[in-house]
């Protein structure tokens, strides 16, 4: 592919239609459409073998729990909650059904802790890689939705959780195949349970103003979050909360472009500081910077700009 993911989504725009109900279309976590009686966030996002998991490494119960998961990702990530999805898969010839069984099984076991119901799909064959794509579709919480390009200046940008858990776990799993499972990056790597109380939290008492989940990296998706909200953003590298074990294997890249944390990346106001504090209580969140004019991103250490060398994952490369 001779355009980068980014760039790809910029030019197939101009065949979206712009209607009165869609509220908001491409560019952020999901599309919402007002509808008789209510609005709705529908959202879409697939998992390929190789790409998005590794059976070396996750059993199918793992990947199905996983698609749940991303899915219910986004759907908050706009502000609403998940109700119903379909699910369509790719089976490759060797795939045994017992297989099929144990994903439907990590699935159901995802949907129930967030009361989401399977209502469909499609199943189809592929010649080599597996891959599960999910459909979704979730009720918005209040009138207005928390987009990408809700960011405004003067905003603080908070983030839940830790980064560079997964892309760490991942690491670990590659580098030494006996790793327990029990292992908390390992954990993150194969089971990103979306911090569900924090966001009930942060919906209750309407703190952000832009909100996204973090799955190509915080770098390059804070970049998108600013570029929807034409904004730029300034974080602080020492105000990131990263592990102490990234810290002592120098791997720090990876809680900045390592993605797949699914973490909520949000901008909010510095009066809604002290509520923040109180929703501190369901889990761990950092203040990292701030929004202002201008574009783009910047990470300053010691109070020097950063050169950025890798801001994430891009699903395409760029041939020139």
């Amino acid at each position: 592919m001779e355009l980068s993911e980014n760039e790809l989504i910029a030019r197939l725009k101009k065949f979206e239609k712009k209607k009165k109900p869609v509220l908001r279309g491409m560019g952020d976590d999901g599309a919402v459409v007002r509808m008789p009686g209510d609005n709705y966030v529908f959202v879409q996002d697939g998992l390929v073998e190789h790409i998005h998991f590794d059976l070396t490494f996750m059993d199918t119960y793992r990947v199905g729990k996983k698609a749940v998961y991303v899915n219910v990702s986004d759907i908050l990530a706009m502000g609403a909650l998940p109700l119903y999805f379909l699910v369509t898969l790719g089976i490759p010839e060797h795939f045994h059904y017992m297989d099929i069984m144990q994903l439907y099984k990590g699935m159901e076991k995802a949907a129930q802790e967030f009361r989401v119901t399977l209502i469909g799909g499609d199943t189809i064959a592929t010649k080599n890689d597996f891959f599960v794509d999910v459909s979704m579709v979730g009720r918005l919480m209040s009138r207005h939705y928390c987009g990408r390009n809700m960011a405004q200046e003067g905003d603080l940008i908070g983030v839940t959780g830790y980064l560079g858990e997964s892309a760490f776990g991942l690491s670990l799993l590659k580098e030494q195949r006996n790793v327990s499972p029990l292992n908390r990056f390992v954990k993150r790597y194969c089971n990103p349970r979306p911090p569900f109380a924090i966001w009930k939290g942060l919906m209750k008492n309407n703190i952000p103003h832009a909100l996204m989940d973090i799955s190509d990296g915080l770098l390059i998706d804070l970049e998108r979050m600013m570029k929807e909200s034409r904004r730029k953003a300034k974080i602080f590298f020492e105000r990131l909360p990263i592990p102490r074990a990234i810290v002592l294997q120098k791997k720090e890249n990876l809680s900045l472009s390592g993605g797949e944390d699914y973490q909520f990346l949000f901008t909010f106001s510095g009066k809604k500081l002290k509520l923040l504090n109180d929703v501190c209580k369901y889990g761990h969140i950092s203040t990292i910077g701030e929004v202002v004019k201008g574009k783009g991103v910047e990470l300053y250490r010691d109070g020097k700009l950063m050169n950025i060398q890798s801001k994430g994952y891009e699903h395409f490369t760029v041939s020139l």
